[in-house]
């Protein structure tokens, strides 16, 4: 005998669940946080977008997006917050440490022999935890060769406090003893970036969807940002990252990354997680 189960009824109009995207809220959402922080949602993935800050929403005890940005408008702790979670301004020190040691022992002895100078560009370098691990691996290698790193991010707040180079212990994970004595000072608690690193980067505001393309780029580091890009946004940003690269410079992408049909973006896979110029 088959027993009967009632379907659960239908969601009440203006309810979502989970894993569906309210079409009129999310362009209400796209268009309040264009005006609120200044990002375009366009080359986002909708879905996840809207999971997470329906996340972020219920964990803030709001009743919708609507009215969390409202109070983000008040408040710009909250603001703040919202726009992490937003830009995943999550990272660490030489995070997945075995892919930076593929990068330091077999692609940077060939980037560095030779010459006075490298261009590196950090697309999406967050609290800076990126640059600083160019710049400390790079040092460690040479000091005849001046790096020219240039740290880009869409987050002014998160790139003044990268300019600052200044981190609590908790942020210190993945950086050695060697490396803390060396490249850091502890400073009212805090350890400090020494003054031999900081000339080595310099900081600009700028987002990777929209802005136009850097040239001339011998290694470009572009970890752990497009995880919520459209397919079609991921193809044309390393377009235009082959564009920026020498013939034989490298894009640097995240552990758990790769580039689906990398040819059509004009390159070629040398090592999981990296990237040559195909030419």
């Amino acid at each position: 005998m088959t027993s009967f189960v009632p379907a659960p009824p239908p969601p009440s109009p203006g309810m979502t669940t989970p894993h569906q995207v309210d079409a009129v809220g999310y362009a209400t959402l796209t268009n309040d946080i264009r005006l609120l922080l200044g990002l375009d949602l366009s080359k986002y993935k909708p879905v996840q977008v809207w999971r997470r800050v329906m996340g972020f929403t219920k964990a803030r005890g709001f009743v919708d997006p609507a009215t969390l940005v409202i109070a983000c408008r008040l408040d710009p702790v909250l603001r703040t917050a919202f726009r992490d979670m937003i830009t995943i301004n999550v990272s660490e020190f030489f995070r997945n440490p075995e892919a930076w040691e593929t990068l330091g022992e077999r692609f940077l002895p060939e980037l560095l022999a030779g010459r006075s100078s490298i261009r590196i560009w950090s697309a999406g370098c967050s609290y800076g935890y990126e640059p600083y691990s160019l710049a400390m691996l790079i040092r460690e290698q040479t000091v005849r060769v001046t790096p020219r790193i240039v740290a880009t991010d869409v987050d002014e707040a998160i790139l003044t406090r990268a300019q600052a180079g200044r981190y609590e212990e908790l942020q210190m994970a993945g950086v050695s003893p060697v490396r803390r004595a060396r490249f850091f000072q502890l400073v009212d608690g805090a350890w400090q970036i020494r003054p031999e690193l900081r000339p080595l980067v310099t900081w600009r505001r700028e987002d990777v969807l929209q802005d136009g393309s850097m040239r001339g780029m011998d290694l470009i580091v572009c970890r752990n940002v497009v995880i919520y890009f459209t397919e079609s946004a991921k193809t044309e940003l390393y377009r235009r990252f082959a564009e920026s690269l020498t013939p034989d410079g490298i894009l640097f992408i995240g552990a758990t990354e790769s580039i689906s049909a990398a040819h059509k973006s004009g390159l070629v896979a040398v090592a999981p997680g990296f990237y040559r110029r195909a030419d």
